[in-house]
């Protein structure tokens, strides 16, 4: 009967021990799982719905090496020529043959010479042909230079923009779909308005570079040698050079014999003195006999 007795105690003992435990856990979970802000719950499940995965590095590399390299070839020759219309109708050859065309063309004359500057835009696959072509019998270059210029990164970072500023165009046009008053409606119209002067914007650039690294740019830029001095004039020219290199060498040669200039400076004045002074007694004695 006592061992009865004992078996309710020892129950109702565990219980009381084990109520705490379970409160304390109790409020050890509420804690932890405390409820987030609207905005953060949105968010969290956002990223639960769509988690973000990390690419692996061999695929990232993968993708960059298959990014197709763009360049901008830019090109400036200069020589001379005995006969300028000949070369002209050569350059216009091979822009016709090249599918080419011409920005600019320019002629500027000085005393000694007339230049002729154009430029061309070669497509870039015939750039060294088209050169080829232009200077045929050429032979001696006043410049020749050429350089490849690397847009790559500027290339596909501008076509990253362009695709984002259209996308978040996108976006503003759905809301404005979706505006329910005129407020909104406006201050989403003043969006749009920013949004597409900047997609204009780079849609300019976009096609500026891109036409760049389709077209490569040449200068070519030739000397036509002149004569126009008169026979007459240019002997008196040169006989006026010579005699001021003349005067110049008599300069130097007296600057260089000064000393002897001053010995003989002195002895003519020493004998120029002694002749008048042979002739002071004879004067005198003149002077005394016509006296008498």
């Amino acid at each position: 009967m006592k061992r009865l007795f004992l078996i309710p105690i020892i129950i109702l003992a565990l219980v009381a021990c084990s109520g705490p435990k379970e409160e304390d856990s109790t409020v050890a979970f509420a804690v932890e799982t405390a409820p987030l802000p609207p905005h953060e719950n949105v968010a969290n499940a956002e990223v639960m719905a769509h988690p973000l995965r990390e690419k692996p590095a061999p695929e990232v590399a993968a993708s960059a090496a298959a990014i197709e390299r763009k360049f901008i070839k830019t090109g400036r020759i200069a020589f001379d020529t005995d006969d300028a219309d000949a070369t002209r109708k050569t350059i216009m050859a091979a822009v016709k043959a090249g599918n080419a065309y011409i920005s600019r063309d320019d002629e500027e004359r000085s005393s000694s010479a007339v230049s002729y500057t154009i430029v061309v835009h070669v497509p870039a696959a015939r750039f060294e042909s088209f050169i080829a072509s232009a200077t045929k019998g050429v032979t001696d270059f006043r410049e020749k230079s050429i350089s490849n210029e690397d847009v790559t990164a500027r290339y596909v970072d501008t076509e990253s923009r362009l695709k984002t500023k259209k996308e978040i165009e996108n976006r503003y046009r759905a809301l404005l779909a979706k505006a329910n008053t005129v407020t909104d409606m406006l201050e989403i119209e003043e969006k749009l308005g920013e949004i597409r002067t900047d997609i204009e914007a780079t849609e300019v650039q976009f096609r500026q570079l891109n036409g760049d690294i389709k077209y490569s740019t040449l200068h070519i830029v030739f000397y036509k040698s002149i004569d126009s001095s008169i026979p007459f004039l240019t002997d008196l020219a040169d006989a006026f050079k010579q005699g001021v290199e003349n005067l110049r060498a008599f300069t130097v040669v007296l600057v260089a014999v000064w000393p002897f200039v001053l010995l003989a400076i002195g002895v003519i004045m020493v004998l120029n003195w002694l002749r008048k002074r042979r002739k002071t007694p004879v004067k005198k004695e003149a002077a005394g006999l016509s006296s008498e």
